[in-house]
C-alpha cells in the first residue's frame, strides 16, 4: 500500500544562517615603502605577523624591516588586538596621475536644489574662474553625475565621479587624464556668481596636484591598494614634503584610516605640523624626536606598532598613549623645554626624558586615543547594522518594532565600547541633546551612552517610499584619561 508524504501535513523548511560581515581590523597596521622586494614577483603588498620574515623579503639591513621590528618590539603591539603589518612597496615608476580630490564626507544629492549651480576653481594654473554647472538631476547616480559633468566642467579639464547611494554619495573630482604626463593642479574657490556648490560636495576650499612618471606617490599607493587589502593604520620609510603631507593628510581625513609621521626637524613643529592642527586634519599623528630622522621614522613605527594593540572586543582594553615606554627606541636627549612647548601647542607627540623615556601626548590636535577609539566605534556600527539588515531571511518592517530591532544593534556596539573602556556613565555637560532631554540625560549617567530615533509617523512619504529609517541618533560618553595631576599640600606645624 503506498504510503502518502508528509509535507501534506508538515512541511519543514532548512534555512541556513545567513553571513554578515566581518569587523574591520583595527590593528592592521600598513608600511608604506620605497624600498624594492628582494623577489621580483613580490606582488602589491605582503602580510606580516613578525620581524624575520620581513627581513626575509627586504633584507636585514633594510629601512622596511628595521621599522618592522620597531613596531612588532613593543608590548602590547598590533598583534595583541589580532592585526598584523601590511607592507607595500611603492612603485618606482608609476603611471603619472591626475589630481584628484575626494569630499570630505558623504553627500545627500537630494539637498542640491538650486537650479544655478557653479563651482570656482583654478586648473593646471589657469586663473581661477566660475565653471557653470547648473541644476543636479539627483533621480539617481548616474543622473546626478551626469549633471555635475555639464559642457563647462569637462571643457575646464575636470571631471567628476558620484558612486553610493543617492543620499549619501561620495565625490571626486579630478582633472582629466590626457597627454603622457596628466599632472595638473586643482584649487577650489568660493563661487562669485550662481550658488557655490562646493559646500554642498564638500569639497570647499580644497586643492590638489597630479603626479608625473615616476615614483608613486603615498596617496596614490593608498588609492590603488585600500580596495584590495584592508588597513587602519598608516607608517611611511621617508618623509614627504610639506606640499605632498599636507595633500596626503587630507586625503588621509577622507578615510576610515590614521596615519603616523615623524619628524626630526624642529621648523616642522611650527611649519607643517602646525599647519596640519590648523586645519583640522586630525587623522594624521605627527610625532618629533630631535635626534634624527631615522629616529624619528622609529619613533612613529614604534609608537603605531604600540598604538594599533587595542582588542576592542576584550574588557578594559582601551588605552592612551601618555607616558607610555616604548621598546628599543632611544630617548630624545635633544629635547628642550622650549621644544617641549611647541609640541604641546602644535598637537605633536614627544619621547622626552623625565627620568627614563615615555611618551608625551598633545592634545592640541585630539589625542591619539580618541580619534583611534571613534573611529573603531564608527566602523563597528556600519557593520552592526549592516548586518542586521542583511542577515534577515524575510525583512525589516518599517515600523517601531523594526527601528528597535536595528537600535538593538548598535546597542550591543555601545555596549561593547563600555566594556572596553571607551565610554563610561558620567555627567552630560552639552546642551545639546535629542529625544526627552531627561531620559538623554539619565542614560548618559546610568549607562555611559543614549540611542534615540525620530519617529516611524514623522517620516516624510519620500523617505518611506524609498525604505529609508528614520535618523538615529546616538550620544557616548567618553571616558577620558587622566595625563596628569596637581597637588596640594597644607602643612601645619
Amino acid at each position: 500500500m503506498a504510503k502518502l508524504d508528509l509535507s501534506n501535513i508538515i512541511r519543514v523548511t532548512l534555512l541556513a544562517a545567513l553571513t554578515g560581515l566581518a569587523n574591520v581590523n583595527t590593528s592592521a597596521l600598513a608600511l608604506f615603502t620605497k624600498d624594492v622586494p628582494i623577489n621580483p614577483g613580490y606582488g602589491s603588498y605582503g602580510v606580516y605577523l613578525d620581524a624575520p620574515d620581513v627581513a626575509a623579503d627586504f633584507g636585514s639591513s633594510s629601512s622596511t624591516y628595521m621599522l618592522a621590528e620597531q613596531a612588532f618590539s613593543q608590548s602590547p603591539n598590533m598583534l595583541s588586538g589580532n592585526g598584523y603589518l601590511i607592507v607595500i612597496p611603492r612603485q618606482a615608476a608609476a603611471s603619472a596621475q591626475p589630481a584628484t580630490i575626494i569630499g570630505s564626507a558623504p553627500v545627500d544629492l537630494t539637498k542640491l536644489t538650486a537650479t544655478n549651480y557653479e563651482l570656482h576653481a583654478a586648473v593646471d594654473g589657469a586663473s581661477a574662474a566660475d565653471i557653470s554647472i547648473g541644476a543636479i538631476n539627483s533621480s539617481s547616480i548616474s543622473a546626478a553625475q551626469t549633471s555635475l559633468n555639464s559642457t563647462a566642467i569637462t571643457s575646464a579639464g575636470l571631471t567628476f565621479v558620484v558612486t553610493g547611494p543617492v543620499t549619501a554619495a561620495s565625490i571626486t573630482l579630478k582633472t582629466l587624464a590626457t597627454g603622457a604626463s596628466p599632472t595638473a593642479e586643482i584649487a577650489v574657490g568660493t563661487a562669485t556668481t550662481g550658488t557655490d556648490i562646493a559646500p554642498g560636495l564638500n569639497i570647499a576650499g580644497a586643492s590638489a596636484s597630479g603626479a608625473a612618471l615616476g615614483t608613486e606617490r603615498v596617496k596614490d599607493a593608498i588609492l590603488r591598494t585600500m580596495g584590495s587589502v584592508a588597513y587602519f593604520g598608516i607608517i611611511l620609510n621617508d618623509t614627504e614634503s610639506s606640499t605632498d603631507l599636507t595633500e596626503l593628510a587630507a586625503f588621509v581625513q577622507t578615510l576610515d584610516k590614521i596615519l603616523v609621521v615623524g619628524s626630526s626637524s624642529s621648523s616642522d613643529i611650527t611649519g607643517i605640523f602646525t599647519t596640519l592642527q590648523g586645519l583640522g586634519y586630525t587623522h594624521t599623528r605627527c610625532l618629533f624626536h630631535s635626534v634624527s630622522a631615522t629616529d624619528a621614522l622609529y619613533f612613529a613605527a614604534a609608537y603605531a606598532g604600540r598604538g594599533f594593540s587595542i582588542d576592542f572586543s576584550g574588557s578594559n582594553t582601551a588605552h592612551s598613549m601618555n607616558l607610555k615606554q616604548l621598546t628599543g627606541l632611544d630617548v630624545d636627549e635633544g629635547m628642550t623645554q622650549a621644544l617641549y612647548q611647541e609640541c604641546q601647542n602644535a598637537g605633536v607627540d614627544c619621547y622626552p626624558d623625565f627620568g627614563l623615556g615615555v611618551i608625551q601626548c598633545s592634545g592640541a590636535n585630539l589625542f591619539f586615543d580618541q580619534i583611534y577609539t571613534r573611529l573603531a566605534f564608527k566602523v563597528q556600527l556600519q557593520i552592526a547594522g549592516f548586518n542586521y539588515l542583511a542577515q534577515t531571511t524575510t525583512k525589516i518592517p518599517q515600523t517601531e518594532d523594526g527601528m528597535n530591532g536595528l537600535k538593538s544593534a548598535y546597542r550591543q556596539i555601545c555596549k561593547k565600547f563600555v566594556t572596553n573602556g571607551v565610554f563610561a556613565p558620567g555627567t552630560w555637560t552639552s546642551s545639546q541633546t535629542f529625544g526627552d532631554p531627561e531620559t538623554h540625560i539619565s542614560n548618559i549617567a546610568q549607562a555611559g551612552y543614549y540611542i534615540y530615533s525620530d519617529p516611524i509617523s514623522g517620516q516624510s512619504e519620500s523617505a518611506r517610499t524609498a525604505r529609508i529609517a528614520p535618523r538615529i541618533y546616538i550620544a557616548g560618553k567618553d571616558a577620558g584619561a587622566i595625563n596628569s595631576s596637581d597637588v596640594t599640600v597644607y602643612i601645619e606645624a
